[in-house]
Parts: C-alpha cells; sequence; structure tokens
C-alpha cells in the first residue's frame, strides 16, 4: 500500500519570518524613541503591530533579545544608509554637505531617529550588548567622515586645520550635542536650525566660504581680511 507524504499546508516560509522578524524591530525602534528602551515590552510591542505575544516571544525569547535586535537592525540600517549616501554627490564637499544634513534628517525623521538614539545611547552605559552595537554604528559613522574629509583634502576642496581623524571626531561630537538639545527643545533649537549650525561651523572647520557651503553645498575660500 502506497504511503503519500502529507504536505504542510500552513507552514511559514523563511522569508515571511524574517519579514516578521524585520516588522517586529521596526515597530519596536519606534516604541524606544518615544518610550525608552525600558518601555519596550512584550506588551508594548504587540499593541503596535498586532502581532500576538507569544509570536513575538517565539522569535525573541526575551525582552533583552528583542531590544539587541532592534538595536542591530537599526544599526545596519543607519550603516547602509550612510554607505548609499556616500554613493552619492560628484564631489567629496558635496558628499560632506549631504551627511551633515542626513545627520539631522534622514530616512527617518527627526525625533524618530534622534529619539531613538538618544535613548540607546543612555541604556548603552549600563549594558554591554547594547554598547557593542551603538560603538559598531559609530565606528562606521566616524569611518565615512574620515574617508570623506580625507578625499576632500586631496581633492583641495577644503583646508581644515585639524587632520581627518581629529575632525571627524570633532564633527560627531557636535552632531550629537546639537541633536540632544533640539530634541530636548532647548535654546528654541529646530531641526533646520540644528543643520544650519552644523553646515557654518563645519564650513568654518573646513576653511571655506560659509555661505556657499550652506546654500550651495560649494566651498571658497574665504576672503582674506
Amino acid at each position: 500500500m502506497e504511503t503519500r507524504t502529507r504536505k504542510r499546508t500552513h507552514a511559514v516560509t523563511e522569508e515571511a519570518i524574517a519579514e516578521r522578524r524585520k516588522t517586529i524591530v521596526a515597530h519596536a525602534a519606534g516604541i524606544i524613541a518615544h518610550a525608552g528602551v525600558e518601555g519596550c515590552s512584550f506588551g508594548a510591542v504587540s499593541d503596535s503591530t498586532g502581532f500576538s505575544i507569544g509570536m513575538i516571544q517565539h522569535y525573541f525569547r526575551t525582552r533583552e533579545r528583542l531590544v539587541l535586535a532592534t538595536v542591530e537592525f537599526r544599526t545596519n540600517a543607519s550603516v547602509q544608509e550612510w554607505q548609499g549616501l556616500y554613493s552619492e554627490g560628484t564631489n567629496a564637499l558635496e558628499r560632506l554637505h549631504d551627511l551633515l544634513t542626513f545627520a539631522v534628517e534622514g530616512e527617518a525623521t527627526f525625533e524618530e531617529a534622534w529619539g531613538f538614539w538618544v535613548e540607546v545611547y543612555s541604556a548603552a552605559h549600563k549594558d554591554d550588548g547594547i554598547r557593542r552595537h551603538v560603538a559598531d554604528a559609530l565606528l562606521a559613522w566616524r569611518g565615512i567622515f574620515v574617508q570623506t574629509l580625507e578625499e576632500a583634502v586631496s581633492e583641495g576642496l577644503i583646508h581644515p586645520f585639524h587632520d581627518a581623524e581629529a575632525l571627524a571626531t570633532l564633527l560627531l561630537a557636535v552632531i550629537d550635542g546639537l541633536a540632544i538639545q533640539t530634541l530636548n527643545g532647548i535654546y528654541d533649537h529646530s531641526p533646520q536650525t540644528m543643520i544650519e549650525t552644523l553646515q557654518r561651523f563645519a564650513a568654518h572647520e573646513f576653511g571655506i566660504d560659509e555661505a556657499d557651503f550652506v546654500h550651495r553645498k560649494r566651498g571658497s575660500r574665504p576672503p582674506v581680511p
């Protein structure tokens, strides 16, 4: 008598599983941006996604694993966005202009992007796993700036006092500081104000004319007084 193997008609494909996981961590990132890491519970993610708590637990087991997966997801997405942005632009100075603008407003809104990173930065102080992901993201972000700065110098487009390594560190410190001020409404800063402030500061450090860089992505040497 022939025995037939029954097919599983409701089996979930690997693609569907990957898509569900991506949906879960994307919603978790939004929750962290508004409620902090501590507010990222299975219940909150279930309410946001419509998936059952049991399903979320099945994929991530613990809240800590969910948080780490979410940080990893945002880290990888950010690095891909930065690398994609780097490939655009006709020269290194345009890339620097775009990178500085993207640091404020990218694929996500300012509140969503920086709300997430500020909360994660804070949590990283007490969580080694989160700290490692944050370090990876910052190293990648800094590396893109260093590479672009070195290209701009070699092309004669900027004339900075600091070398590329030091200048990249300085720019990232200013970006983070301005973002915290803007996110918290200090000095009545808006994202647009942050962009202009950051671009003017960068132009000064690059040794180029501020107006040309801010408004036209170009950099001419400032006039000698």
